[in-house]
């Protein structure tokens, strides 16, 4: 009778345990690579990175989206074609809807996007943590949120992503705390996110850390051209998206 007892007890034990892991009863460790930490207090799966992060910003209410369809000049347009035609997926989601305001500013900062992009030596995935780390200095909500889908279908862990430290909490040693530790096996992921911090942190980068992640990336002084233009870039992308109050597509 007493074993009998004892076995319904580890049951009974196990099945609130299981119940736990579901429902978010069970907290795993803080360094649990199988359930990531969430910048939200909401528990989510770790079967599905995708479904893992909420965007803040997909709500926000605009308070300029560029002109209309009626309001549009003919060069406006041939501007909106060629953004559109590049941007099949997105479209004129992000800055180039204000941009397109202004003509002569929306032409060359779409080109400009477009090499930043897809024209550097960088990988899609190193370009993608510039951009969050980036979105996180410059507290563009919108601009988090349309690159965490980027940063995924680049590689980028729902880990590595929720340790970047974002808005007030964004410092040079909250980064090599929180975010350093999960690049350590790769040096270049390391050397840049250090250039990136350092640069958004004190709008210049010091001797060594020119040095080291110039070593890092083959010695190779226009990798660090990259790094700077892709943050500057995206920069001026945040300032737009913070002056105008453009929502992240929730869709993205």
């Amino acid at each position: 009778m007493m074993r009998s007892t004892t076995a319904l007890r580890f049951m009974s034990c196990y099945a609130c345990l299981l119940r736990g892991t579901t429902y978010g009863a069970f907290k795993p460790l803080r360094n649990s690579r199988r359930i990531p930490r969430s910048l939200s207090s909401s528990t989510t799966s770790s079967t599905d990175d995708n479904k893992a992060w909420e965007q803040t910003s997909h709500t926000s209410v605009p308070r300029y989206t560029g002109p209309s369809e009626d309001e549009m000049t003919d060069e406006q347009r041939k501007i909106r074609d060629a953004i559109v035609a590049t941007r099949k997926r997105t479209g004129m989601n992000g800055p180039f809807g204000p941009w397109l305001g202004v003509p002569a500013i929306a032409d060359p900062a779409q080109a400009l996007g477009r090499a930043c992009r897809y024209g550097t030596s960088l990988s899609f995935q190193e370009s993608e943590l510039v951009i969050l780390l980036t979105g996180a200095k410059t507290k563009s909500h919108a601009e988090f949120d349309i690159h965490v889908p980027e940063a995924i279908k680049a590689g980028w862990s729902m880990e590595m992503i929720n340790a970047i430290p974002r808005d007030d909490a964004f410092s040079t040693e909250a980064v090599r705390d929180r975010l350093l530790p999960l690049l350590q096996d790769n040096e270049r992921h390391s050397a840049i996110a250090t250039f990136t911090t350092e640069l958004l942190e004190t709008f210049e980068v010091s001797d060594e850390t020119y040095e080291s992640t110039k070593k890092a990336l083959d010695g190779k002084d226009s990798a660090l051209v990259e790094i700077t233009s892709i943050s500057g870039y995206y920069t001026y992308v945040a300032y737009t998206l913070n002056v105008f109050r453009i929502p992240s597509n929730k869709d993205s």
